[in-house]
Formats: C-alpha cells, sequence, structure tokens
C-alpha cells in the first residue's frame, strides 16, 4: 500500500504550486494537494483561521480514508502542519518545510509584518499591496523572476480582509512552542538567497535538534521550484528514510480546538 504525501501551498497561490513533485513521485506515493482558499468564493470576505486550516487538512484524511502522511508544505503552509503535527502526532509521518519559517519571533519579517499591517489603512489597497510584495521579498537579485508581481497577482484574488487575517495568523501562531513537541522526522529545505526567512530560524537547532536543514544552492524562497534536482534529490531519501516515527502523546484535533 502506498504511503500519502499531503503538500500545502504558501499564503497566496494555491496547490499547483507543488505539481512537479507530485508528477514525478504519484507513482511511488498517494499524492494529496488541495487549496486553502475556495476560488467559488475568490474576492468575498470568509472566516480564515488556524482553526479553519486544520479542519481542511483533517478533512483530506478523513476524505481519503488516510491513517498516516508525510505532510510537505511551502512558506506559509508551515504553520497549518507545524499545528498538525502538534495536535495530531499519530496522524503525521514526516514534515518536509520549503522556505518554512518560525513566527512570533524578533526578525525583520515580523517587524515589517506589523508595519504592513498598521499602516494598511493609510494606503489605497493595491498600493498597499505592492509595498507588502516588496518589503516581503524574500528573494535576492540572483533569482530570474518578478516574485513580486507573482504574489501581488495572487494575492489580488483574496478579499483585503482575508489576506489581512493570514497575516494576523503569522503574528500570533507560537512557531516554537509547536516545535519543540514535534517528535517526528522534519526535513527544513531553504535557499541559499533566502535571508528574510532565514532570520527567523535562529533557534532551530535548539527547539529541535533532530532538524535535518539543508539550504539549496542558487535557490530562494520557492526553492524546489528554483532547483527541483537539488530538492528531490533531498526530499526522496528523506521520505524513505522517514518509516520509523516516534509519537507523542496521542491528541486530536478535538484536543486542540478546545485548546486554541
Amino acid at each position: 500500500m502506498k504511503e500519502t504525501i499531503i503538500f500545502l501551498h504558501g499564503i497566496v497561490g494555491n496547490k499547483s504550486v507543488f505539481k512537479a513533485e507530485i508528477e514525478q513521485l504519484k507513482d511511488q506515493y498517494n499524492c494529496i494537494a488541495y487549496n486553502f482558499y475556495d476560488s467559488t468564493s475568490f474576492g468575498a470576505d470568509h472566516p480564515f483561521s488556524l482553526e479553519l486550516l486544520l479542519e481542511q487538512l483533517y478533512a483530506q484524511y478523513k476524505k481519503n480514508g488516510i491513517k498516516q502522511a508525510h505532510l510537505c508544505a511551502l512558506s506559509f503552509g508551515c504553520i497549518p502542519a507545524m499545528a498538525f503535527a502538534k495536535s495530531c502526532p499519530d496522524m503525521v509521518k514526516s514534515l518536509t518545510f520549503v522556505g518554512g519559517y518560525c513566527c512570533n519571533v524578533p526578525s525583520k519579517f515580523q517587524t515589517t509584518l506589523v508595519q504592513l499591517l498598521d499602516e494598511k489603512r493609510n494606503f489605497h489597497y493595491i498600493v498597499w499591496l505592492k509595498r507588502y510584495a516588496s518589503l516581503l521579498n524574500p528573494n535576492k537579485k540572483q533569482i530570474p523572476e518578478d516574485s513580486e508581481s507573482i504574489f501581488a497577482n495572487s494575492a489580488l484574488l483574496l478579499h483585503p480582509n482575508v489576506l489581512e487575517k493570514a497575516m494576523r495568523l503569522q503574528l500570533e501562531f507560537d512557531s516554537r512552542t509547536a516545535l519543540m513537541g514535534i517528535k517526528v522526522p522534519i526535513l527544513w529545505v531553504m535557499g541559499e538567497y533566502d535571508e528574510l526567512y532565514k532570520e527567523t530560524l535562529f533557534n532551530l537547532k535548539q527547539d529541535i535538534p533532530h532538524v535535518e536543514y539543508v539550504e539549496l544552492e542558487n535557490a530562494g524562497h520557492v526553492a524546489h521550484i528554483h532547483q527541483p534536482e537539488q530538492f528531490m534529490s533531498i526530499f526522496q531519501p528523506f521520505l524513505k528514510s522517514s518509516g520509523n516515527v516516534l509519537h507523542g502523546p496521542k491528541k486530536n484535533l478535538n484536543h486542540f480546538l478546545l485548546l486554541s
């Protein structure tokens, strides 16, 4: 029986961000990707919270009859992945974070996020969104892509309030507390030019000594897209070696929701 990998995307964008990896792995693994945002409600205001993200992920397990899965998350997707692994350790086989970061730690990312939220009311939304894309652009000039336009165009699909709720979740989530209780294997992949988010990881080895941390050469924030061969050469062996998972105290999603 195939093991399952569930892929989680970033704060904007959609499930296609891991389409190349899914295509390459689909014969060996049951690969699942889904969208955080319902395309039928693009542009509309609607609830958005960590609890809803966890319910979405839990629903994928139930819908597909999965008892345990590897979770692979890009950027913002690491938040629900961490929270789920913390609350339901028996349901997670391993964690892979690409461009992952720690929330609620002193960093340029944290300071800039606060600044952007504070000044949002002072700008026309599209002007503010371009500032957001510029100030939180993680890539350096060495990466030949217009990441600011890519982000801004994807963010425009969301209602401004929904994006703000996602941003506030980044400020509220306590990544370090979540990580300290996680015992499953963790692969943390960053691009060498992803300085903005790497700065949030200064306590990573202290919080999770068993983490396997790797930086891909000539890559930025979406390191798996910038250097797909480098990424797969690390990701595939990690998946194979993650068979024996040590579980923490058994919990469930209802337990987490009651505590949050």
